[in-house]
């Protein structure tokens, strides 16, 4: 009998890989079907060991529901909770790419104005709240134990920088500005940095929409958040136009502060805000991240899809390749870069652009809309890759050279 089961086991083992999706490159590791059709779905997190999705609640055909975050253990994708402690019953959704930080065993999210904490070992709210003045929030950042968002008030053309306690959830505004006569002006969550005599300083960029010009404006800003003071606030397009808004928070690095700004990638002086260079790059950075490595700034533009590698000193382009459009977030592991981009997740060579592979998700091998969804993030100790079609979960092995 036993051995039957082994005989049968082999089999089975033998007949997945001669499914299609299970016969590439790498394969996965685990996998998890959501068994609600399709759903939108977040840039994986990971932390005490665990893996944290999102998809829908349940399936409903007008994609009103609810998503739910899950908690599987990245090894092997066991489910070990799942959470959905909304405010409201439907149209409750996070960001796919907003950024959820996590601090002392416990992870932030945000939709809308709506903001909550949860225990990471076991699911639980441990505090949630909501905007009661406010009509929009974006992405939380972090500083030690601080969170950082915006709030948006349409009714008063104004927004504001809220930091609050990743401990407690209070909240209090930090940083205020007159956002001028249109909705697509806007602050980005700041990137932080501290002087010698121990201030705090804020670097923060915003794009006001002047209608009257029809022109978008960027700006760059340095502010003291210990003296309450403003140390620089310069424009950063010389010709603005209905394009010219910054897509990205800044990245300080040295003592310099990198930006995309429409179709550039804009490196300035950290202490005085002078624009050091600016390189073209041929369409705006509106889904992904950018990384910078050992001195090359990675930039993932939409449009067609064309993946950069400038050098962070001059600006000049190291490599370009050809890619695809609606990209996820770019990981860096052991001289590679990994994303998903056009719906395949993508393995390059760091060092000169080449493509070491592309995978297409085993879901769509049975639904041609089953693709990889824009989302990806590397396990900075395994290297193994989590990634999601549009329904179902995987977790593939590093990528090895042969």
């Amino acid at each position: 009998m036993s051995l039957l089961l082994i005989c049968f086991f082999w089999n089975l083992i033998s007949c997945k890989k001669e499914l299609l999706g299970y016969d590439q490159v790498i394969n996965p590791v685990w996998e998890y079907n959501y068994n609600v059709g399709l759903t939108r779905v977040i840039e994986p997190v990971i932390s005490e060991g665990f893996v944290i999705y999102a998809s829908a609640s349940e399936k409903r055909n007008d994609l009103s529901a609810n998503q739910k975050l899950i908690a599987m253990y990245k090894d092997n994708g066991k489910v070990e909770w799942e959470w959905e402690d909304h405010f409201e019953s439907s149209y409750q959704n996070f960001g796919p790419n907003s950024l959820k930080p996590v601090y002392d065993g416990r992870i932030a999210v945000t939709i809308g104005g709506r903001n909550f904490c949860v225990d990471l070992e076991n699911g639980k709210t441990l505090w949630k709240n909501r905007n009661s003045n406010s009509s929009s929030s974006s992405d939380l950042n972090m500083l030690d134990h601080l969170l950082y968002r915006i709030d948006i008030s349409l009714d008063e053309h104004v927004e504001r920088i809220m930091e609050g306690s990743f401990l407690s959830g209070n909240w209090k505004p930090i940083y205020e500005v007159n956002g001028g006569d249109s909705i697509r002006q806007g602050l980005e969550i700041p990137a932080f940095y501290f002087e010698p005599d121990g201030d705090t300083m804020m670097v923060l960029t915003n794009t006001i929409r002047k209608n009257s010009v029809n022109k978008i404006i960027p700006r760059l800003i340095s502010y003291n958040k210990t003296q309450d003071s403003t140390y620089y606030d310069i424009q950063l397009d010389d010709d603005p136009d209905v394009y010219s808004a910054v897509d990205w928070f800044p990245e300080i690095y040295g003592d310099r502060i990198y930006l995309s700004v429409d179709d550039h990638m804009v490196c300035c002086d950290l202490y005085t805000g002078e624009i050091i260079w600016r390189s073209y790059m041929q369409a705006n950075n509106l889904a992904s991240n950018f990384l910078i490595i050992d001195g090359s700034i990675y930039i993932h533009v939409e449009g067609d899809g064309i993946l950069w590698c400038f050098d962070a000193e001059d600006g000049s382009m190291i490599w370009r390749k050809q890619s695809k459009g609606n990209p996820s977030f770019l990981n860096y592991y052991e001289g590679k870069l990994i994303y998903v981009a056009g719906g395949k997740l993508w393995i390059t060579d760091a060092n000169d652009g080449a493509t070491l592979a592309t995978i297409t998700a085993p879901s769509a091998y049975k639904n041609p809309d089953a693709f990889f969804s824009p989302n990806c993030t590397v396990d900075p100790e395994t290297g193994n890759i989590y990634v999601t079609s549009w329904t179902t979960a995987y977790c593939y092995p590093p990528y090895e050279k042969e």
